[in-house]
């Protein structure tokens, strides 16, 4: 995929946090796909780096150990693909992914509160608790919520390469983006139709 070092591991082609956290599964549908999280701090550095978290609260949250949340957070992102797979085949989407992202969009919601805010806004949401070890499940939840629910939405695609499952806005003027990556997949399909045309 694109834009990864060591530090930065991520596929950030989605175009919405909330894709870029499905793509954090690497190379699906492969036999053997790559897990981009790994750890908690792994979850952490995510949300940081997709601005889902300020960077204090990911300096914060980076030191501690919760096995638990990260496990929740790859659930969550299954149960998000799930929903995007089944709508891009066209088939009916498992209810049972649906309910659990709104809970998870639920316990968000709660974890959330109003404080006063500067400017033209009387209040502006915060964590009730911004160090709590589940605020990145929190909010990549959120960021789900966005996705699914805002115009955004009509405009999610599936990479055209058939052994890349990668998902990304399509914001392209013509509206026909094919691949998550001209530079990867949509290099890697043209030398393939190249190869094919000249067998």
């Amino acid at each position: 995929m694109t834009g990864k070092s060591t530090k930065n591991p991520f596929d950030w082609s989605g175009g919405h946090p909330a894709l870029d956290f499905v793509n954090t599964l690497d190379e699906r549908p492969l036999p053997a796909p790559i897990e981009r999280l790994e750890s908690y701090a792994d979850l952490v550095r995510f949300a940081g780096l997709a601005k889902l978290i300020s960077p204090a609260q990911a300096r914060h949250l980076g030191r501690l150990s919760a096995p638990d949340v990260v496990r929740r957070a790859r659930k969550l992102r299954e149960d998000c693909f799930d929903i995007l797979a089944a709508r891009n085949h066209r088939k009916k989407i498992d209810p049972a992914a649906f309910r659990a992202i709104t809970a998870a969009i639920r316990d968000a919601h709660a974890a959330r509160t109003l404080l006063p805010a500067n400017g033209h806004a009387i209040a502006r949401h915060d964590w009730a608790s911004p160090h709590a070890p589940l605020v990145p499940l929190h909010a990549c939840a959120l960021a789900i919520e966005d996705l699914l629910t805002g115009a955004d939405a009509a405009l999610v695609r599936k990479c055209g390469a058939a052994d890349c499952a990668v998902y990304f806005i399509d914001r392209s003027k013509a509206g026909r983006r094919h691949w998550c990556s001209m530079n990867n997949c949509g290099n890697r399909e043209k030398q393939r139709r190249w190869r094919a045309d000249a067998g």
